[in-house]
């Protein structure tokens, strides 16, 4: 900034200094040896070194070390090893790696605690049950969605547990501490006097001071309501506070007094999670990290391929089961109901096989064959009643089957927001719940029809089977939309310097690979430029079908070439990649469409297919029983 920026901007406190550099090129830890001579990625450009936490950096001159290296040749061997290795280490961070880097300092991550939250934004339904969840148990929440995004990943808005806490010490009432053994900065707000020293020292905004003063228009009810059911608003004599607080910090401490963490359990698709920082921000490898720590006794062969892992970022982490959080969720309730349903259908769908094609083994004719006024009957008079039709007691069970499920699936909403169903079972579990719902629900009712069509209750199978397909297509749209919307850029990045590489060593497979991306590029801009959403929505699922013929054809291709091995599945790994990346011009101008528009076909034939069933249940009862 200018000298009049700055003494514009006075009021306001200085911004993170990572935030400020243009690029950041390179991240040393404790025990690192460098310097600027392993920079090679600034390429002329000024640099400037900072820390972003407290460290102790010595500096030595050329003429010191060169001194040290004479009168102690050990030292001399001991200093080579360790610049060799950062700057073999440095030479390796390009590409998505230098992305990943950057955004790794700039955002404070590379000072955050053992664990980070993340947003996995294939996963991600966008339904804000985390914050909702988050603001019922705490008055207010403490965590916002839509933060630092790279890539696959969203670094939610909340607290980071930074290693260096640099909001503990401005407290000057004691107030806010570090917890040793939950291994978490906790707010005492019993004590807090409100004097926002705590949130103005911390430089990611993780800390919010919450109005509970009843004379704002800016009180929070709940937030208040909460510390008064706790006595946490006491003051005067005998209290930890002079005076009443008019307003109080409030932060995320990962639910420390809690069994579980309110927003990961409510996440219905699994997407919020927790994850260990050094999977996601690894900047050097295990090995160099110990030769630093034992000062360089034997050379270092650190593999590149540890050092900033670009996997989570460019193709996801896939994981569902809240990673590194605490969180009351079953593992194996989603796969049993799937299974209950779906061995329920089959095992109805058999005996209804069986009526038809192979009587004498159907349960019915077993059943008929046990009646004491059947049982002389010859087989051929038994077997004219055995049949399965529209109105048989069978398919009378089918449809209340059917029926029960798809009112489970229809008021999902309803087991989302209200507490009573959330202390039966997770978010998770009843998303799950509704899902299987509303698949084998369907199922059940096609079979209750027997296909007898022609009537006016066909108005409800064919919603039915309209609510069912939108749902499908919502749910697909709700995994690919973020996949292809973000982090295109780094996956692409990585994929073409790959290319680049593979062009010199491969020229014809290359010039192959080259002409069908081509061709799809000027698919997806056709389409991307002219096409409506119901055409791209089309497009994009016979996109999906028609992948597997498209990788035998890349296949074929590569062999004829005389290319094996691991060049070609790479080759062919990277094509495939590349060619969804390019949907993405497709997609991400239509984005919001795509996703508003199924549910104005699916929640308006889910009235439908309501009235029109319950209409259907109320003329047949009689008749039915």
């Amino acid at each position: 900034m200018t000298v009049e920026e700055r003494e514009a901007e006075s009021l306001i406190k200085p911004i993170p200094m990572a935030r400020l550099a243009k690029k950041n090129v390179a991240l040393f830890a404790e025990g690192d040896v460098f310097n600027s001579g392993a920079l090679s990625a600034t390429r002329g450009a000024p640099v400037a070194f900072f820390t972003t936490a407290p460290s102790s950096v010595i500096f030595l001159s050329q003429r010191l070390v060169a001194d040290i290296a004479v009168k102690f040749p050990f030292f001399e061997a001991r200093f080579r090893r360790a610049i060799q290795a950062s700057r073999q280490r440095l030479h390796g961070v390009t590409g998505v790696k230098q992305e990943v880097l950057d955004f790794f300092v700039r955002q404070g991550i590379s000072v955050s605690g053992e664990s980070v939250r993340v947003r996995q934004l294939d996963r991600c339904i966008d339904c804000k049950q985390c914050e909702i969840a988050c603001e019922e148990r705490y008055g207010v929440r403490r965590l916002t969605l839509g933060g630092y995004q790279l890539g696959m990943l969203d670094f939610v808005y909340t607290c980071r547990t930074c290693t260096d806490q640099r909001c503990i010490d401005p407290c000057a009432y004691d107030s806010i501490k570090y917890d040793e053994k939950r291994k978490e900065v906790v707010i005492n707000e019993a004590t807090c006097t409100g004097c926002t020293a705590c949130a103005q020292s911390c430089p990611y905004g993780a800390i919010d001071m919450v109005d509970i003063d009843e004379q704002s228009p800016l009180v929070r009810w709940a937030f208040k309501k909460r510390l008064d059911k706790k006595k946490a608003l006491a003051f005067g004599p005998g209290t930890g506070r002079v005076a009443r607080p008019r307003r109080i910090a409030n932060k995320c401490d990962h639910c420390a007094s809690y069994g579980d963490q309110a927003c990961i359990s409510a996440c219905p698709t699994g997407s919020l999670i927790e994850l260990n920082a050094y999977d996601l921000f690894r900047e050097r490898s295990p090995a160099t990290a110990a030769a630093a720590r034992g000062g360089y006794e034997h050379d270092v062969d650190g593999d590149r391929r540890e050092v900033l892992p670009t996997y989570a970022f460019t193709e996801g982490v896939a994981v569902r089961s809240g990673g590194e959080a605490k969180v009351r969720r079953g593992r194996f309730g989603p796969l049993f109901m799937w299974t209950i349903g779906i061995l329920a259908w089959l095992v109805v769908l058999a005996e209804v096989l069986l009526r038809m094609y192979a009587p004498t083994m159907s349960w019915q004719f077993h059943q008929l064959r046990e009646v004491p006024d059947l049982a002389e009957l010859p087989v051929e008079m038994v077997l004219e009643k055995v049949h399965f039709r529209a109105g048989d007691e069978l398919a009378i069970q089918c449809g209340l089957v059917g029926t029960a499920l798809m009112i489970i699936a229809a008021i999902y909403p309803m087991f989302r927001r209200f507490k009573p169903f959330r202390w039966i079972a997770s978010n998770t579990m009843w998303f799950d719940f509704h899902l299987m719902a509303g698949t084998v629900g369907p199922m059940f009712i096609v079979l209750h029809s027997a296909l007898r069509l022609g009537t006016w209750v066909d108005i409800a199978l064919w919603s039915m089977v309209i609510v069912a397909v939108s749902g499908f297509i919502g749910r697909y749209l709700y995994t690919q939309v973020p996949e292809l919307s973000s982090g295109r850029e780094l996956e692409e990045l990585d994929h073409e310097r790959s290319f680049q590489q593979h062009r010199g060593q491969n020229p014809v497979a290359m010039a192959e690979i080259d002409r069908e991306l081509y061709d799809h590029k000027v698919k997806a801009d056709r389409v991307a430029a002219h096409a409506g959403v119901i055409y791209t929505l089309v497009w994009l699922l016979v996109e999906d079908a028609r992948r597997p013929a498209r990788w035998l054809r890349r296949r074929g291709r590569m062999r004829r070439l005389g290319m094996t091995g691991k060049q070609r599945r790479d080759l062919m790994r990277r094509t495939a990649r590349m060619i969804k990346i390019q949907r993405s011009s497709v997609i991400a101008p239509k984005a919001a469409l795509l996703l508003h528009s199924w549910k104005k076909v699916h929640v308006p034939f889910t009235i439908l297919l309501t009235i029109v069933g319950a209409a259907h249940i109320w003329a047949s009862w009689d008749r039915a029983w």
